[in-house]
């Protein structure tokens, strides 16, 4: 089996969406600290970001046990 070298329309579309979020990790940390005045308070900072994802995270957990079908939030 032998694949092609070339990139569709798709392909190259999904390269550079993958670039700019990627690239995202390494530019809102730098925003974070620019609005902030020490480094425990960037901390701070992710630390309640990364509370509230996990309180979502087990949210959507807890909703996907009451609801056990297919389908989007």
């Amino acid at each position: 089996m032998s694949f092609r070298r070339e990139l569709g329309r798709f392909d190259t579309a999904m390269v550079v969406v993958g670039g700019i979020i990627g690239a995202g990790i390494f530019i809102n940390p730098y925003i974070v600290a620019q609005h902030l005045d020490s480094p425990a308070l960037v901390m701070a900072a992710w630390l309640a970001g990364g509370v509230v994802a996990l309180a979502g995270a087990l949210t959507f957990a807890e909703l996907g046990t009451l609801f056990p079908k297919a389908g989007g939030h």
